[in-house]
């Protein structure tokens, strides 16, 4: 070999060394293959919304975005993740089956994808309203809502509440507020295998007063009021008068009826609330301030007013027998139902001076329990139930028949629907 080969030799071999060795470093830095993530596992490989899952692999460190599908993983946190594992929570309103969960280096500069299969979630109770908002114990309430298909409990401030699977849907729930519930503010909650929710509620704790004995008395009779939660009552009042009571127990109270009292309604008071009787007491007494009948229909009347022939049956204004006082009572048979007979029409009397409208009434054969209305500007105001073969006093608060300042109108109306039967009245007018 020459020498001036070698010398060629020995200067080429050094630069093509240095090529080559700068060749690879730059190839190195522009596929770098071994930093890209690589996804080997999940787990679970299938899970519904909210379920958490690992990802398993390489390269994990740098992934900054997680996305199932298109769907990004918004609550996912970088700053959790090894080089082998990543944690993420599977997002709601992913469509149902199978996708590609994918990871993303910053910029991306690289990614990796899996499948996973997205299962369907239970439903979870949904409750929209509450109607009523406040109720008594023992009250039926209507929950509105979604998801109640699989609801296997109702509580109304933790204590179980009764519902029948044949009286709710998917979207209603029938569910009785229990005796046992306490009072006052609290919630409803309604529970499936998948879930609870729950709406604010108010158990009412006022005073319920069922019934009174007997329907009617005079001054210093004891009348006994039946009902619940009588317990610390406040007070006691007939019409729109405060009485003396006595609280026997938490479902009785009595009382004596106080001279110059007027038939109204009984209210109870606690410091819960008021309950108040659907029916009036009803005050027996005698004597007019003002008749409008006694002996006949007065001049009390007849004055402004007139004398109809009503409707439904007939009337005798000089009836013999039975009477109360004195020689005539206005007999009135019902032929129909619904029917007044008796129809006062016409006046402009001032109830200014009154407080009350008496009137008394004899209940003829086979009248007992049957019903009537007195009718005050025709409306029908006060109910009677009969009391056949005596007569028997009503004095009426005027506030309990009409608003009005002035009196028009009297009706004694049938209210059985059935008519075939008598009364007798006697004594009307106002006190």
């Amino acid at each position: 070999m020459s020498k001036h080969f070698k010398n060629l030799l020995y200067i080429g071999i050094p630069i093509l060394l240095l090529i080559v060795t700068e060749w690879s470093c730059k190839k190195k830095d522009v596929f770098p293959s071994q930093q890209l993530p690589k996804i080997t596992s999940l787990s679970p490989s299938s899970a519904k919304a909210g379920t958490q899952i690992t990802i398993r692999g390489n390269n994990l460190k740098n992934v900054s975005d997680v996305r199932f599908g298109t769907t990004e993983v918004t609550t996912f946190s970088a700053g959790n993740n090894t080089d082998t594992a990543i944690n993420v929570i599977v997002p709601d309103s992913l469509p149902l089956g199978p996708l590609y969960l994918q990871v993303y280096l910053p910029d991306g500069k690289g990614y990796a994808s899996y499948q996973f299969t997205i299962l369907l979630t239970p439903p979870v109770p949904k409750i929209d309203s509450v109607s009523p908002k406040k109720a008594l114990p023992g009250a039926t309430v209507i929950i509105s809502g979604v998801n109640f298909s699989l609801v296997n409990s109702v509580k109304f401030g933790g204590v179980a509440a009764s519902f029948s699977p044949t009286l709710f849907t998917n979207h209603k729930i029938q569910a009785t507020v229990p005796l046992k519930a306490g009072p006052g503010n609290q919630y409803i909650t309604v529970m499936n295998p998948n879930g609870v929710d729950s709406i604010p509620f108010n158990v009412d704790f006022s005073p319920v007063i069922n019934s009174f004995s007997p329907l009617s008395g005079s001054t210093g009779d004891l009348i006994t009021v039946s009902g619940v939660r009588f317990t610390g009552a406040t007070s006691l009042m007939l019409g729109s008068t405060s009485i003396s009571y006595a609280v026997v127990n938490d479902s009785t109270i009595t009382f004596k009826v106080p001279s110059g009292a007027i038939s109204g309604t009984i209210t109870v008071a606690t410091p819960y609330g008021l309950g108040t009787s659907k029916s009036s007491l009803s005050i027996l007494v005698a004597g007019l301030a003002f008749p409008i009948y006694d002996e006949g229909v007065t001049s009390n009347w007849t004055n402004s007013g007139w004398i109809g022939g009503g409707w439904g049956g007939t009337v005798n204004y000089n009836n013999t027998s039975p009477v109360e006082t004195g020689t005539y009572s206005a007999r009135i048979d019902y032929v129909g139902g619904y029917g007044s007979p008796l129809q006062l029409g016409g006046a402009s009397i001032n109830l200014a001076p009154y407080s009350s409208f008496k009137i008394s009434i004899y209940g003829g054969p086979g009248s007992n329990g049957l019903k009537i209305n007195i009718g005050i500007n025709q409306q029908d105001s006060y109910t009677i139930t009969l009391v056949e073969g005596k007569w028997t006093d009503y004095q009426i608060s005027l506030s309990s028949l009409t608003t009005s300042s002035t009196l028009t109108d009297i009706w004694i109306k049938e209210y059985n629907g059935t008519g075939g039967f008598s009364i007798f009245v006697d004594n009307m007018g106002l006190n």
